[in-house]
């Protein structure tokens, strides 16, 4: 005999909740003709009788009694599933968590998670900074669903995709005379006093290439861990620097200038995933925010404030 199905098991609590095929037909919005087939199947595949028919009522045997004591704890946990399977769906319940380098973390990552936040409350969120080289690592140890790095990953059993390319900008004091003009080539940096990220930073060669291709004096006064230590020693007047787009996705603060440069300048950005996992939706949902947000940063017209590289 076939297992009993979750229909046969429907039909038979109907029967035993409402006494009768009509009403449970009712119950089940099927035909009376289609609730006795299925209790039919249900007691075929039990091997015993459930019910003695007579005078247009069911009237359950023993053994039906001591069978619904169990079917219906059953259907109660299909509905409880059914219900958790609907909050999935809908994003209403869940955790995601993501790793990214520090310029990602100080701004786009956190306000795309309160964006998140905002739109399911009942989420769990986990938002990691590492630097670019440690990425991998939290991602090796599984305690993130993504990460974010300016590295490729070389680990067998993660995944890299590149994911954004990522412009450089000039920050300069608001009233710097450099400010004037719309976009600046590296030459108009030349001997600029300049507040480089420290040499183990991954943006420090590609800016030092970048002046020596213009033929322009690198002049760094200074070195600093992050771009928003960088930004800040600027907006005090201590000198230029060249950080990432997303940078300025902070606050605005009036004593900084962002200029693009007409040259551009870029880096990329990796997405690094456990290989052969789908990410999840919230993730996807996260995921997809943060590549909006630099996006729209990067667009011509949209020179804000902020943050951080890796």
């Amino acid at each position: 005999m076939p297992p009993p199905n979750i229909r046969q098991l429907s039909a038979f609590n109907a029967v035993m909740k409402s006494g009768s095929v009509t009403e449970a037909a009712e119950r089940l919005f099927v035909t009376q003709p289609a609730v006795t087939k299925l209790l039919k199947g249900f007691e075929e595949a039990c091997g015993f009788t459930l019910f003695d028919r007579g005078q247009g009522r069911l009237k359950p045997t023993a053994e039906a009694r001591q069978l619904f004591a169990e079917t219906e704890k059953l259907e109660a946990g299909m509905t409880r599933i059914a219900r958790l399977a609907e909050s999935i769906r809908n994003l209403e319940r869940g955790e995601v968590s993501a790793v990214t380098f520090p310029a990602l973390s100080m701004q786009i990552a956190p306000q795309a998670g309160a964006a998140l936040l905002g739109r399911h409350p009942e989420i769990g969120l986990q938002l990691f900074s590492r630097t670019s080289r440690s990425v991998e690592d939290t991602m090796v140890t599984g305690k993130a669903d993504f990460g974010i790095s300016l590295r490729p990953s070389t680990f067998p059993s993660l995944r890299a995709e590149k994911f954004e390319e990522m412009f450089f900008y000039v920050a300069m004091p608001s009233g710097h005379r450099l400010a004037a003009k719309d976009r600046l080539a590296m030459k108009d940096l030349d001997g600029e006093p300049f507040v480089a990220l420290g040499r183990e930073d991954l943006s420090y060669p590609l800016i030092e290439a970048a002046f020596q291709r213009a033929g322009s004096r690198y002049n760094p006064i200074a070195e600093v861990h992050m771009a928003n230590a960088a930004c800040e020693m600027v907006a005090e007047g201590a000198g230029i620097s060249v950080v990432l787009s997303i940078t300025s996705a902070g606050p605005q603060d009036q004593r900084l200038t962002f200029r693009r440069l007409s040259e551009p300048l870029t880096m990329t950005s990796w997405l690094i995933t456990p290989k052969g996992e789908r990410l999840s939706m919230l993730a996807s949902e996260l995921l997809a925010d943060m590549r909006a947000r630099i996006r729209r940063l990067q667009e011509p017209e949209c020179l804000e404030q902020g943050s951080g590289t890796g």
